[in-house]
């Protein structure tokens, strides 16, 4: 892959995830409601996944995987 595709699919990656973290933000700040509703459980957990996901693609393994202790 040409340095130019992998630096366009990385700030596609980074924008996704903002909109991702910001869904994962929201449903912390507001737990007692996330908890309540289990879409937005789903939401919050599907936002987290695509993060996820998208650093496994991208081999993001400092994202992709929790550290060990």
């Amino acid at each position: 892959m040409q340095p130019e595709q992998q630096q366009r699919i990385m700030g596609y990656f980074i924008e996704e995830a903002k909109d991702h973290l910001n869904t994962i933000e929201q449903g912390l700040l507001n737990l007692q409601g996330t908890i309540d509703d289990p879409e937005m459980v789903n939401e919050v957990f599907r936002a987290a996944h695509s993060v996820k996901g998208g650093a496994a693609m991208l081999g993001l393994s400092s994202i992709q995987k929790p550290p060990i202790d």
